[in-house]
């Protein structure tokens, strides 16, 4: 409200207002303090009689209430479970919010879909490209970089993924962007405390191929062999204690790793 601290100069609407008659996405909502956790706890209490989506405001400054109809979607990429353990998260917002929960598995766990997914973000960067700079040249992916995209696990997800995309959309010179690009965009990961978590703890079922799974960690191995070893069978092989570099050739032959 007008005059509620220093720079108030007018009466401005807060986000529930604004979001009157229809939905107020709360991003990142693990990372609330526990102040402000406490108000979306009373904003969120549901009214006696009235509509499951209708919430009770106060402006700053305000003395009355005003009522607003609001549909709230939240999300986090944190572990609220272990977060409410550890008491940085209250277990009451925490219901209030969970009415319905969606649950999003990592790009690792959807290489059904990172395709898709990859080339809708490419497009949307050449939207934008094309809108922004007359001349942009249009990129897609070859058939090798679709592949580079669903062998890699993604940390960080679709932010990752776009952001990759981006940069190898910028710094390519042709129309089609290959593994190269991809991979020099990429860059060199810090280690992960959650990688040895994320290896483990795949969910089971639904798909999961044991086999297939422990054959995309042969071919990790495989390709930080040769590439280590400058493309040379026999050191390669000596690097990960095989004994003949035949042994070598026929894996990199059956799980079909170009090592060029």
């Amino acid at each position: 409200a007008k005059g509620a601290f220093t720079d108030a100069i007018k009466d401005r609407k807060g986000a529930f207002e604004e979001a009157h008659g229809g939905t107020l996405f709360l991003d990142e909502i693990g990372e609330c303090d526990l102040d402000v956790q406490a108000k979306l706890l009373r904003v969120l209490q549901p009214e006696k009689g009235e509509g499951p989506c209708v919430r009770t405001v106060r402006r700053l400054g305000e003395e009355r209430d005003r009522k607003v109809d609001v549909r709230v979607i939240a999300a986090t990429n944190r572990d609220l479970h272990r977060a409410i353990r550890e008491g940085t998260f209250r277990e009451d917002l925490y219901y209030r919010l969970a009415a319905i929960t969606i649950t999003l598995p990592p790009l690792r766990d959807r290489r059904g879909d990172v395709i898709e997914i990859a080339e809708a973000l490419l497009a949307q960067i050449n939207r934008q490209f094309a809108a922004d700079e007359p001349g942009y040249q249009h990129k897609t992916l070859s058939a090798a970089a679709k592949a580079f995209v669903k062998r890699q696990d993604w940390p960080g997800n679709v932010r990752r993924l776009q952001n990759v995309l981006l940069q190898a959309a910028v710094m390519s010179d042709g129309p089609e962007l290959g593994p190269a690009d991809l991979k020099e965009s990429l860059g060199e990961l810090p280690p992960d405390s959650t990688a040895l978590a994320a290896i483990l703890d795949r969910p089971l079922g639904d798909g999961f191929d044991l086999d297939e799974y422990l054959n995309d960690v042969r071919r990790q191995y495989l390709r930080r062999a040769m590439q280590q070893a400058g493309g040379v069978k026999a050191t390669a092989a000596r690097l990960l204690g095989i004994e003949h570099y035949q042994t070598l050739d026929a894996q990199l032959k059956r799980l079909k790793i170009d090592h060029e």
